[in-house]
């Protein structure tokens, strides 16, 4: 009973009162889903007392640079490293990027790079495949309304510090998005790899999973020898 402040314990019969502060975050639109119906209208009306409206990151570019250094602050202490900065090439990379995973994203790219980095600052070669061609791991060009060319991400620039010759694949008549997420997910892998000289350990944490899950992975992409 959030409006009484009151609660009563599951199977119990007397009511206790509470003085407590309930806060709900969430990245949905609430009035517009309890207008759809999905979520308790009486509900939303009872926690929206005061509301804060936080935009998410791609809305806050000025911001962008405050948050990385926070979090490179915070990491170097994690992991006893002592990177002071970011090059301009990765501040650029930073404000382009439209960073669909808000501030958990973020904090993920930077203990990655910031672990992959052994000078002063982070360069280009320290960022994640997928944030340096993020408007590259699918390209779609239709061409008579049904099929599509279709340009893999392993035709593409590997990254801005390691151009490729760029091909395309025949048309198909349609779009596996499966089949994209696994090309991202092996240059991703093999990308770390190469950065971390092989070490397995060191693929692993930056990748964010564990030994057995990068040894699965490298199995089913042949990547284990």
């Amino acid at each position: 009973m959030v409006q009484e402040r009151k609660l009563r314990h599951i199977g119990g019969n007397r009511e206790i009162e509470v003085d407590v502060r309930i806060v709900v975050a969430s990245n949905e639109h609430l009035v517009e889903a309890a207008r759809r119906g999905k979520f308790r209208e009486d509900l939303y009306y009872r926690l929206n007392e005061f509301n804060i409206d936080v935009p998410p990151l791609r809305e806050r570019r000025s911001d962008l640079m405050l948050f990385a250094q926070f979090f490179l602050d915070k990491t170097n202490l994690e992991l006893g490293k002592h990177v002071r900065g970011f090059s301009r090439e990765v501040e650029k990379a930073f404000s382009e990027y439209p960073w669909p995973g808000n501030l958990r994203e973020m904090r993920n790219v930077i203990k990655r790079s910031t672990l992959l980095t052994d000078g002063d600052f982070i360069d280009a070669r320290a960022l994640p495949f997928e944030l340096l061609n993020y408007d590259k791991l699918l390209f779609l060009e239709p061409t008579n309304g049904t099929a599509v060319n279709y340009v893999a991400p392993e035709a593409l620039p590997v990254s801005v510090y390691e151009p490729a010759v760029a091909t395309k694949l025949p048309a198909v008549s349609k779009v596996d998005l499966k089949s994209a997420a696994l090309e991202a997910e092996y240059e991703m892998i093999l990308n770390v790899l190469k950065q971390v000289n092989f070490n397995k350990s060191k693929a692993a944490q930056a990748l964010g999973i564990d030994r057995k899950t990068l040894y699965n992975k490298m199995k089913h992409i042949n990547l284990s020898n």
